[in-house]
């Protein structure tokens, strides 16, 4: 009687690490031979202790429970290969998946790996997921694994325009299902990726039509505003323009991180969204409004801030739907265009993990950029 060995590993390739999540495969040797199969668990280093998900993880009992019941699963099929005498290691992962997605459906699964990512993402950022998981709850158009298919993606796409989603607002619902979807080609959960022979379009709302002019920017900066809380959002908003923060970077912003070099105020963080680090140095604009409240910004929630920032903008004339992410877009562009300031340095002032994240975004600000410069210099020659 053959008697396979399983056993739970982690970090089989020694890649983990106290940011770096790694898999926890089942290791099974039958017949002097051995096969790694990936259980879909993807831990940190710390996470894994004696054989078992430590309990440092809140979810650590539901983790080891899901574990168990593959390792089991695994059993199970190999008992049925042993009595059937057609013992073959290389079919039991392609059994496993096909026994695991009868059971799971992939919005329980997607949900999962939500939770996963809850640990590391901004709060902003969970909504996008609540919100895209209560489209999928209601629409279900896409429930099971079997329902990954092309034209699924498409209808997808369909009920989402029916409803009057813009192209961009689209492109953020088809961002999240492709992240599930990879996730689930690499569990061996789905073979074929709908969306490699897709043409989603991204739209054109990349940010460019949401920054304000220089003029207009100055005259906001400068103009007599009578309320005091308008006052303060202002202030807020130029403080976000000078610095090009985020609401959240901005609400994390502690002035006693600051250092001096050279003369001027560094500020060093990592973005609240991303974990990118970014560095600034704040100018006498931004300083002076730092001044004024005492090194303490005066942060109100980001919907107040949204709803008072609307009603502030008109006492400098400007018809525009201003929003607190305008800032950054503002100050990005002016210190292109009018600052001249190289795409890296603007890179690692917004904190951009690459640079083409930046030129993407900004690309067409630096187009107009070209075409103003070269008309001027077309003009010394008439």
């Amino acid at each position: 009687m053959i008697i396979p060995t399983l056993t739970l590993v982690f970090d089989r390739k020694g890649r983990a690490s106290r940011s770096i999540p790694a898999s926890v495969e089942l290791s099974v040797y039958a017949c002097g031979k051995r096969k790694y199969i990936n259980t879909g668990v993807k831990l940190l280093k710390r996470e894994w202790k004696s054989g078992e998900v430590s309990p440092c993880r809140s979810d650590y009992m539901e983790l080891n429970s899901q574990l168990q019941a593959f390792k089991k699963k695994a059993l199970q099929i190999i008992t049925k290969m042993i009595e059937q005498g057609n013992m073959d290691l290389n079919a039991l992962p392609s059994m496993l998946t096909e026994e695991i997605s009868q059971q799971d459906t992939f919005i329980d699964y997607a949900k999962d790996m939500a939770k996963h990512r809850f640990r590391t993402i901004s709060e902003g950022t969970k909504r996008h997921y609540k919100v895209f998981f209560n489209f999928l709850d209601e629409w279900k158009g896409i429930r099971f694994f079997s329902d990954i298919t092309k034209r699924s993606i498409v209808n997808m796409d369909d009920e989402l325009e029916r409803r009057g989603l813009k192209e961009c607002t689209r492109w953020n619902y088809h961002k999240l299902m492709k992240s599930f979807i990879t996730q689930a080609m690499d569990d061996g959960l789905i073979k074929k990726n709908p969306y490699s022979h897709l043409d989603i379009k991204r739209g054109n709302e990349d940010g460019l039509t949401r920054f304000l002019s220089p003029a207009e920017f100055h005259r906001l900066e400068s103009c007599i505003i009578p309320s005091e809380c308008l006052q303060k959002v202002r202030d807020l908003f130029v403080f976000q323009t000078y610095t090009m923060m985020s609401y959240s970077d901005m609400a994390a912003f502690d002035y006693r991180k600051c250092v001096k070099v050279d003369g001027q105020v560094v500020y060093k963080a990592r973005r609240q969204k991303t974990k990118q680090e970014f560095t600034i140095v704040l100018l006498q604009p931004a300083l002076t409004i730092l001044q004024r409240y005492k090194y303490k910004l005066p942060i109100i929630s980001n919907v107040k801030y949204n709803l008072y920032l609307k009603a502030a903008v008109m006492y400098a004339h400007i018809d525009k739907p201003v929003t607190t992410h305008w800032a950054r877009h503002t100050g990005a562009t002016m210190l292109l265009n009018e600052g001249n300031i190289p795409m890296h340095i603007v890179q690692h002032i917004l904190g951009h993990a690459t640079i083409r994240e930046t030129e993407r975004t900004y690309a067409k600000v630096l187009d107009k950029s070209i075409v103003e410069s070269m008309a001027n210099y077309q003009r010394k020659w008439k």
